[in-house]
């Protein structure tokens, strides 16, 4: 194990290092999941108020595009004070990442500025002024999700919206020994002054930062290009910047307007809120990005882009929506291939982007992921994009690629931990404790986190007492709610109960294992004759150990009877023949025992057999 912060946190890899300190990878033991944890050595007073604001400011933030913050305190480590926070581990890369690799295409850059301005406006709603909106404070995740990093340096008040003065979040920029803080090419003009002559510091100084993050999506270049700070605060306060069209041709004339407006000079000439900047953002996207509309929250109503059948009420539209639910209800033998025709019906009546044809293609991608796994993954951020991250289809899309890729796929299936936890959240939200899609997601990460970096055993003698006690753990708590919300062929459900079954069997827990085998095997006739030996002598002899020998030895003999005419069965035949020896023993004792002709039958009783 690494090293233990406060006994909790258990640091397994260092994932950057810079002028803050570090961060690492880590494992929290408290609740058993992988969390990032970051440690700083503050040299002033001030520096430690910032940890401490980024804890409590991110932490009171409950938004899809706002990094998650879970703890925070002080520790000694190598006998230097620190501090440390705790937040939810994003795998991924930052907008800056991104933008040295080149520009990206217009439509993402229209879709990660949307919803950086989405995660401004939570903050801003909050009271909360995130004062260093810049690229590396941006993540894009690997499934296309926009998280906006360290509110280190934000500041709350009562308010961060226009008008709130400096009241809201903002009064001076300046630290106690008048220096600036934050990230000069990005950075306001009233925030270089300090918020002096009366000119507030609220949420319109991020939105003048977004502006410069927006130019930069969009051109590959910063709006003032000055490297002296002297010459960066001259260009700030008095200089014009170039429009995005003059730097890139094609670009929409939309977008010169709004960045002109975000980086006025004068805070009052800005759009008056993040909403405002989300929506004219959306606006653009789909007038000015043909073919790639812009992503908004569910529930509202996607905007699509302008084909001829997409007006809610039109006759085509609504005959092909009936279709889509039709088929989704009824699902028949061949709805892959009906699903196949209606995308490219609704690609050529209502647009490939429009939501109809995302969900046809998802719900299709969903039923050939076995044979195509790569067709739900291609699809997954565009359905981020265009029906929001909260819409059922792409949370039930996003959680069956997340979850089996957790459970199933190659590499430490604990990787996946804090993206699990969230869709968890989401489906929770959307579909309720007990769907099938929250529970589905439930038990695709206690699979991930008891198979941890190993290969899922492929066999279930293939475990050890130690495996079989990890997978309890992890399993057991989930197996109530599967039977109370799932049908008895649930597969997932199956799949719990036979996990559980021979981990009961493993550690020697026959009344356990029986309970689950009584569930599992109804028919004890049919398992014996036609099911698999070597499982129907677990079962049987789990049955006979708990306490119902009568029951087990009833079937007992339909097993041997077979045995000889499978090959490679000696050893089997002979352990149920030792097994059926045991059993008659223990019936005879009980006889004798209680002096009666009774057969006993405990077991087959308890369950209601």
């Amino acid at each position: 194990m690494g090293e233990l912060i406060e006994n909790r946190y258990a640091l397994e890899e260092l994932l950057g290092r810079g002028g803050f300190g570090e961060v690492w990878r880590a494992e929290d033991g408290r609740v058993g999941r992988r969390v990032a944890v970051k440690i700083g050595y503050p040299q002033t007073p001030e520096e430690s108020r910032r940890f401490e604001r980024e804890a409590s400011l991110a932490g009171n933030l409950a938004h899809p595009n706002v990094a998650t913050v879970h703890d925070f305190g002080r520790i000694e480590r190598d006998g230097r004070d620190a501090v440390f926070l705790v937040m939810e581990l994003l795998r991924g890369r930052s907008l800056a990442q991104v933008l040295a690799d080149g520009v990206p295409p217009l439509a993402d850059a229209l879709e990660w500025a949307g919803r950086i301005a989405d995660a401004l406006g939570a903050a801003h709603a909050a009271g909360i002024v995130h004062r260093d909106v810049k690229p590396a404070n941006v993540m894009i995740t690997e499934t296309g999700v926009v998280k906006v990093l360290d509110f280190g340096i934000a500041k709350a008040g009562t308010g961060a919206g226009p008008g709130s003065g400096s009241k809201g979040g903002g009064g001076t920029d300046l630290t106690g020994t008048g220096m600036v803080i934050g990230s000069f090419p990005y950075m306001a003009p009233e925030r270089w002054t300090g918020g002096a002559d009366g000119v507030p510091v609220d949420g319109r100084a991020d939105l003048y930062a977004l502006g410069c993050v927006l130019m930069e999506l969009l051109t590959g270049s910063r709006p003032f290009a000055a490297r002296e700070m002297h010459e960066l605060l001259a260009q700030h306060l008095t200089a014009e910047p170039p429009v995005p069209s003059s730097l890139r041709a094609g670009l929409p004339a939309v977008l010169d307007g709004l960045v002109r407006d975000l980086l006025a000079k004068d805070p009052r000439e800005r759009p008056a809120d993040a909403a405002e900047v989300s929506r004219r953002l959306a606006e653009a996207a789909r007038d000015g990005a043909p073919g790639r509309p812009a992503a908004v929250a569910y529930p509202p109503p996607p905007a699509y882009a302008p084909t001829v059948h997409t007006a809610a009420d039109d006759a085509v539209r609504l005959m092909l929506e009936r279709r889509l639910t039709q088929l989704l209800e009824d699902s028949p033998a061949d709805v892959v291939d009906r699903l196949a025709m209606l995308v490219d019906d609704l690609t050529e009546e209502v647009g490939a982007q429009d939501a109809l044809t995302v969900r046809a293609a998802c719900h299709r991608a969903l039923r050939v992921r076995r044979q195509a796994p790569s067709d739900l993954e291609r699809i997954l951020p565009r359905m981020v994009r265009i029906l929001g991250v909260e819409h059922p289809d792409t949370i039930t899309a996003r959680a069956t690629w997340v979850g089996e890729a957790a459970a199933f796929g190659p590499g430490d299936g604990r990787r996946h931990e804090e993206e699990l936890r969230e869709l968890i959240a989401q489906a929770g939200r959307v579909f309720g404790a007990h769907g099938a899609v929250t529970l589905t997601a439930r038990y695709h990460l206690a699979s991930a986190m008891h198979r941890g970096a190993r290969d899922r055993d492929g066999q279930w003698d293939a475990r050890t007492r130690e495996r079989a006690e990890s997978e309890r753990a992890w399993l057991g708590p989930l197996l109530p709610d599967l039977e109370w919300a799932m049908t008895a062929g649930d597969p997932v459900l199956l799949d719990v109960r036979r996990r559980l079954a021979h981990d009961a069997w493993l550690v020697g827990d026959s009344a356990g294992a029986a309970e689950l085998y009584w569930r599992l095997f109804p028919n004890l006739a049919e398992l014996a004759e036609h099911g698999d030996p070597e499982v129907a002598h677990r079962v049987l002899r789990s049955i006979g150990e708990a306490g119902d020998p009568v029951s087990a030895l009833a079937h007992m003999d339909l097993l041997l009877h077979r045995l000889p005419f499978l090959s490679g069965s000696q050893w089997l035949a002979q352990e149920v023949s030792d097994t059926r020896a045991a059993f008659r023993r223990d019936v005879r004792e009980r006889r004798l025992a209680d002096g009666s002709g009774g057969t006993g039958g405990g077991l087959s009783r308890l369950f209601g057999r």
